[in-house]
């Protein structure tokens, strides 16, 4: 009978290992300077969209964002640290506008990884923030929080810069200013509105 406990004690920790050992992770990450490693990788949830123990507030200023292009596109590397569905680069993605975490919407995966790998490594996937969203998180007002999670479960946010947004300046009064673009720069008033803004 001993013996018999003994197996089953095995196999139960021989999977829960398999399990601990099942990760991806989306980089950049939310909070974390450089490119993630095993012990990075969270679970996201409803009730905690990057995971477990993450601060957006405190995070967001100290990440590094991808920027997203006109028309809301962008790119992050999904990294897996062992083959198969646990590992899987595959994801879903939600978008918080914000970039406090509390409301999140569904985003859309343009480009996805693999769903079961067959090793690990990294593959770019391609993302697009919701039409009409104005991210206006961070010091700088345009940054948005989105929340990626695989098929195996695993996953983290990443900071996303919105092109022509928040403090990095409106590309159309810029070319106003400049006396180039949409005739802004034509009438002294819209001029100064165009330096003001």
């Amino acid at each position: 009978m001993m013996l018999k406990s003994f197996f089953v004690y095995g196999a139960v920790l021989a999977l829960s290992a398999t399990q601990v050992a099942a990760h991806a992770a989306i980089n950049p990450v939310l909070g974390l300077s450089g490119t993630a490693v095993r012990s990075d990788v969270k679970r996201p949830s409803d009730n905690a969209p990057c995971g477990n123990g993450v601060n957006i507030a405190s995070a967001i200023g100290k990440s590094t964002a991808v920027k997203a292009d006109a028309s809301g596109s962008f790119t992050v590397d999904v990294q897996n640290f062992n083959g198969g569905k646990d590992g899987s680069r595959q994801v879903t993605m939600k978008v918080n506008a914000a970039g406090d975490g509390k409301t999140f919407v569904d985003g859309k995966v343009t480009t996805n990884g693999d769903l079961a790998p067959a090793s690990t490594g990294t593959q770019k996937v391609t993302a697009s923030l919701p039409n009409g969203i104005k991210c206006s998180g961070g010091a700088s007002g345009d940054l948005c929080v989105a929340s990626f999670k695989t098929a195996g479960g695993f996953g983290n946010c990443v900071v996303v810069q919105q092109a022509g947004n928040g403090g990095a300046g409106n590309g159309a009064a810029a070319k106003g200013a400049a006396g180039k673009g949409n005739g802004a720069a034509a009438g002294g008033k819209n001029r100064v509105r165009a330096f003001r803004a």
